[in-house]
């Protein structure tokens, strides 16, 4: 399935999408830009209007002063209550659309009566334990069908000139960082059996390359289920295995190649047939989503956030929450690396706002941006909300958690446990999927080291605030 990927794997504080391309700075600067990149006195566009979450409860400070907000569950916020998540919607898992329930349903009273057909027909002639593996095999040739799936999209991606940066099935992941290939368990993510994260290698890619990447997963399991069935029809005497194999993988293939095409959304991704019928209809959403693939596609050329062209990311009013709030995502990013408190607030706070929208495995990303953005500000409460938030997630953010909980530590007042976290982070960094956030990583640890030092010094806590009111130091 072709998922929208372009905000979920913005999981690194200078970019994220479906993928990372490798794009020549100054080509890329100069089609995405139009200006150079050391301009860094530009400013973000515009915020679209987003809807806020429910106000939280404040409660006078027990000296008598300036009130103080809280959250729902009574601990105190030193921060905005927009800022922090909702905690009764947090955890709440989106539901399938309509259609797409009906179409699970279709699917899998289709497969349950099929399979009950087979397995009275098998249990005629063998054992039970005969039948137990073939039922097993049944299992195998289904989940087989989302390999065939993915590598449909990946091989289709790279023959249109994509780069292929990770890949997903179940809870194992293959994934490209600075240090190379790593092959890790990543967990599940609700809603999503695999995923192919890939990126055009062109500042605007064509539509028909994009279609033929969007069509490659699907058509991938139709040519797998008509070779299966071709074997079926023309092999000589095919034995039990065989033909439950082959027969699997024939409804496989026609189930996952056709359920896919249809335009559906289930649990908040969408079908490759959805973004194929988006891009088809050149819909304001698929044309901002390709113009956001351009500047993300930058951080992998090394070009760090502050020098993106944000400006050219207009997003208008009416737009699926999802693109909206990666628009959101690399205004923050470009705040924070510009050192605009004012601008990364304003991000900050139309993210916390649509966060509870976002499905499963698009969410850590925005998670970590918030945790990152209370780190950078040394806003200890806010940090110690959004950073559970930060597990699991589509690529590997484990960097980036370490770096979270070293900032925890000292702002917690405990060095030694801050050193040490420190240290485990920066030996994690070639997981680091692009070069921009590499380089922002080792500047962030390189600024708790400093503070650590400096307190070891003078004896003054490490967890100060870093943003001034200019550039980050």
């Amino acid at each position: 399935m072709e998922r929208s990927l372009l905000r979920c794997l913005r999981a690194e504080p200078a970019a994220r999408s479906r993928a990372i391309v490798r794009v020549p700075k100054s080509a890329s600067a100069r089609q995405c830009e139009g200006r150079g990149e050391g301009d860094r006195s530009r400013r973000p566009p515009t915020q679209p209007r987003m809807h806020p979450p429910p106000r939280a409860g404040k409660v006078a400070t027990p000296s008598g002063g300036a009130e103080m907000t809280t959250r729902r569950d009574g601990h105190p916020m030193a921060g905005p209550a927009t800022l922090y998540p909702r905690i009764a919607e947090s955890a709440a898992p989106s539901r399938p659309s309509l259609p797409a329930r009906v179409v699970q349903f279709v699917v899998g009273a289709i497969g349950g009566v099929g399979l009950l057909w087979v397995v009275d027909i098998l249990a005629e002639h063998h054992s039970l334990p005969t039948l137990a593996g073939l039922l097993l095999l049944v299992l195998a040739m289904l989940w087989l069908q989302v390999v065939v799936h993915e590598a449909g999209h990946a091989v289709a991606g790279l023959l249109t000139g994509r780069r292929l940066m990770g890949a997903g099935i179940g809870p194992l992941r293959l994934e490209r960082g600075m240090g190379g290939w790593r092959l890790r368990w990543g967990g599940g993510i609700r809603g999503l059996a695999g995923f192919a994260a890939l990126l055009p290698d062109a500042r605007a890619e064509s539509r028909r390359a994009a279609a033929v990447f969007i069509l490659g997963g699907p058509l991938a399991n139709l040519l797998a289920a008509a070779v299966a069935l071709a074997v079926l029809a023309f092999a000589p005497s095919p034995g039990a295995a065989a033909t439950v194999a082959l027969g699997a993988t024939a409804f496989g293939g026609v189930a996952l190649g056709v359920v896919n095409l249809l335009p559906i959304r289930s649990q908040g991704w969408y079908s490759d047939g959805y973004v194929l019928r988006e891009l088809l209809r050149d819909t304001p959403a698929s044309r901002v989503a390709r113009a956001q693939q351009c500047v993300l596609a930058l951080a992998v050329a090394g070009v760090r956030p502050r020098d993106w062209p944000v400006e050219r990311l207009e997003v208008p009013d009416g737009l699926p929450q999802e693109v909206m709030l990666t628009a959101q995502l690399m205004r923050i990013s470009w705040a924070l690396d510009s050192g605009d408190r004012a601008a990364a607030g304003t991000a900050a706070q139309a993210l916390a706002a649509g966060y509870s929208d976002l499905a499963d495995g698009q969410r850590q990303g925005v998670a970590l941006m918030l945790a990152t953005y209370a780190a950078r500000n040394g806003d200890a409460p806010l940090l110690a909300a959004w950073r559970p938030l930060c597990e699991g997630g589509l690529l590997d953010l484990t960097p980036f958690r370490l770096w979270l909980d070293a900032e925890a530590a000292a702002m917690g007042d405990d060095a030694g446990s801050a050193r040490a976290l420190a240290a485990q982070a920066r030996a994690a960094v070639p997981r680091i999927h692009d070069p921009a956030s590499a380089a922002m990583m080792g500047e962030y640890l390189d600024q708790l080291e400093e503070r650590l030092q400096d307190r070891s010094k003078r004896g003054s806590p490490p967890g100060a605030r870093i943003l001034d009111a200019g550039r980050s130091v």
